[in-house]
């Protein structure tokens, strides 16, 4: 919805379209450089993608996992494929280059839908600049290359498509455009439950609320939103067998106990910080609307109290909080007219949005010139090439590789594929996940256990404390080491 006259975000200096467009550019250049900065860097999610995507060209969707030991013969659902796919054909075509431009242009267009969802619900420009930088904020730990971007547009338009709907008139013809959106999303990353359960809870609401009224032609189509919503869930390769790979995560506590980003989001943890300083922000801005007699739209506080209840149950769902929670807070706000605009010449944005748009194009050309190398900065790669030339002597040798090598070696060394222990699907492990972390942090006693019918074992020096312990384990010598990891071999 356009603002129309007399509407917030009218009375704002460069308020006009060139205003708005300025701060918008301003916005979107400032989120695509910080992206494609943070995207020269891979890590073991990255890595997944790209050896899934790889493996998929060459043999089609898979059902059975081939690719590790420790899970072997399980079923593989790979509920991300098309993301996987999208991601190495970006490699094959342009190398990691690519791969990182690709990743940081679809994160940043889930912030770009989100800022144009701002304005034109007539929320100032400055303040849709700074709600959509906040936004972000909390979104940082999680803007690596991995499927996980592929949500974030989607999510972004699947608010844009829900908040606009107007049921005055009924269900509007393009809001069915958020049942592909779900398709899309249900082929990339498995948070396509949030955004098919939020749009069931749209249409449940409206076709109630149309029935109320007797509007049953209404009622009906929304109902028909929400039945295609819920199924748009499994419109995968897999068809209802995909449900399998959700209820690997569904009531899983072990990832939360062993894997940070599954775990709830905790005020002394550096990768919530932002989250809650976001979330204090959020509850001001709506108290201080609310006193001023500003009700929240109550689709989008719905909405946005979804996406918190969610936020606490896993540091990987701040990020959707961040989108909900800044529009509400910027539509609130706008809403109460609360606090003073801050009044700025059009030269001053054009500035700000020249100059971060220079940010972002120099960004660009960083990409650009980056060399391989600096992708593999978190590999372990020497240590890796050395495992991997050694077992390719032995075809009998199993390989144990830490969180920084194992998967990075199944991109790096296809030959190793079905050799190695483990990877980033930490989902398919159940209990052995347990002995891998004990193993990865030096834990208990027996934390070497899980070295049981390995061969080799590789560790990067991020875990100092298990390189330490490797170099002097009992029934094991050191065939490599240098400044970034090392590699151990049970003796004979």
């Amino acid at each position: 919805m356009l603002p129309r006259s007399g509407e917030p975000g009218q009375d704002e200096p460069g308020a006009s379209g060139k205003g708005r467009a300025g701060w918008f550019l301003a916005a979107v250049s400032l989120v695509l450089a910080a992206n494609i900065m943070s995207s020269r860097y891979l890590f073991s999610d990255t890595f997944y993608d790209l050896y899934a995507g790889r493996f998929i060209i060459k043999h089609g969707i898979p059902h059975k996992n081939v690719v590790t030991v420790a899970a072997h013969g399980a079923a593989w659902i790979d509920q991300q494929w098309l993301a996987q796919v999208t991601y190495y054909g970006a490699w094959s075509a342009g190398g990691y280059r690519l791969l990182a431009a690709v990743s940081a242009v679809l994160i940043t267009s889930g912030f770009a839908v989100l800022a144009v969802v701002m304005l034109r619900r007539g929320i100032p420009p400055t303040r849709a600049f700074a709600w959509t930088l906040a936004a972000f904020l909390v979104s940082l730990g999680n803007t690596g290359i991995r499927a996980q971007s592929f949500a974030y547009p989607c999510l972004a338009l699947t608010l844009w498509l829900v908040l606009e709907d107007d049921p005055g008139d009924g269900i509007r013809l393009r809001t069915w455009l958020v049942i592909p959106v779900l398709v899309v999303w249900a082929n990339t990353h498995g948070s396509v439950l949030l955004g098919a359960a939020l749009v069931a809870l749209y249409a449940t609401y409206r076709a109630t609320k149309a029935a109320t009224r007797g509007a049953w032609r209404s009622a009906a189509a929304y109902g028909l939103l929400g039945v295609a919503s819920a199924l748009s869930v499994i419109c995968t390769p897999y068809g209802a067998g995909v449900m399998q790979y959700y209820e690997h995560f569904a009531g899983n506590s072990q990832l939360g106990r062993y894997i940070s980003e599954w775990a709830p989001p905790n005020p002394l943890s550096r990768f919530s910080w932002a989250f809650f300083a976001v979330l204090i922000v959020i509850v001001i801005a709506v108290f201080i609307a609310w006193r001023r007699g500003a009700r929240p739209d109550p689709v989008l506080g719905g909405i946005a109290a979804l996406l918190l209840g969610l936020a606490f149950t896993a540091v990987r769902n701040q990020a959707w909080f961040g989108l909900g929670g800044a529009l509400l807070a910027a539509d609130a706000t706008a809403r109460s007219r609360a606090g003073k605009i801050p009044t700025l010449s059009r030269t001053f944005s054009r500035g700000v949005a020249g100059l971060l748009a220079a940010l972002a194009v120099a960004s660009l050309i960083t990409l650009a010139v980056t060399p391989d190398r600096q992708f593999y900065t978190q590999v372990p790669r020497r240590a890796v090439n050395v495992a991997a030339n050694v077992a390719a002597k032995h075809p009998g040798m199993r390989i144990l590789g830490d969180d920084y090598s194992s998967t990075a070696m199944l991109w790096l060394r296809p030959a190793v594929i079905g050799r190695v222990g483990f990877d980033a699907r930490f989902e398919l492990y159940g209990p052995e996940l347990g002995a891998y972390s004990d193993f990865l942090f030096v834990r208990g006693r027996h934390w070497s256990r899980v070295i049981r019918g390995y061969d080799l074992v590789v560790a990067s020096r991020r875990h100092q404390a298990l390189v330490s312990s490797l170099a002097v384990l009992p029934g094991w010598r050191v065939i490599f080491e240098d400044r970034n990891g090392i590699v151990v071999q049970r003796r004979l």
